[in-house]
């Protein structure tokens, strides 16, 4: 079965001074009466329904979260510590795993302004069929508009299938001449934060990584 996981755990330090550490980017009405959040959830309910739908966050969020989406504490996943995007994929993959062995995942950032929805579920439901067809970690690039410092980068390798290619290297917030650079090249992407893939496949990437054994852990108590 297919869910989402929507990453909520982040301090939105970089929307300072709007975005505070108690309430964060994510749970801000931004654009529109509706928060950043809320729009996420809205976003992928076209493709994934609400009840397969579930939020990684701090314990800290928990009471913010289920006030604003009135969420089923079933579905919110609680990180013991911060220890970012790695962690966080990690503790979903192993909830899911728990729950349904042939799980795909379509892991999304609780904070994007996502404009066209219709290209959105084009690519969502694209990244679907090939994780689910092969042995893929898929994430989505967008194609940049200028010279950026503040966002990774995705080096785009050679075509793997029909509008799909694979992932050279990733570089992460580089400085603007290096920046301009890729822009001038042509063959780079700024990282989206957003990836579709099997959680039993990122299991077996995930013991390269130092979290593995305390994943491990949880997910056969």
């Amino acid at each position: 079965m297919i869910y989402a996981v929507i990453m909520s755990g982040g301090l939105g330090s970089r929307f300072w001074p709007k975005s505070r550490k108690g309430l964060p980017k994510q749970f801000l009405r931004i654009i529109g009466q509706k928060t950043m959040i809320e729009n996420t959830i809205d976003r992928i309910s076209t493709i994934i329904p609400r009840e397969n739908t579930f939020i990684v966050t701090n314990q800290n969020y928990v009471g913010i979260i289920k006030k604003i989406l009135k969420f089923d504490e079933k579905n919110i996943f609680k990180e013991p510590i911060n220890k970012e995007t790695a962690s966080c994929i990690g503790l979903a993959a192993v909830k899911l795993l728990k729950k349904d062995f042939e799980a795909t995942m379509v892991v999304l950032p609780s904070d994007h302004l996502i404009i066209g929805q219709e290209e959105f579920e084009e690519t969502i439901k694209r990244a679907i069929e090939v994780a689910q067809d092969g042995d893929y970690l898929v994430t989505m690039g967008i194609t940049p508009t200028r010279a950026e410092s503040g966002y990774g980068y995705i080096e785009v390798g050679e075509q793997a299938q029909d509008g799909v290619y694979k992932v050279k290297r990733f570089i992460e917030k580089p400085n603007i001449d290096v920046a301009t650079s890729f822009l001038e090249k042509g063959n780079f992407l700024w990282n989206s934060g957003m990836f579709v893939w099997r959680a039993d496949y990122l299991h077996t990437k995930l013991r390269y990584v130092k979290i593995y054994f305390i994943l491990r852990y949880i997910l056969y108590i």
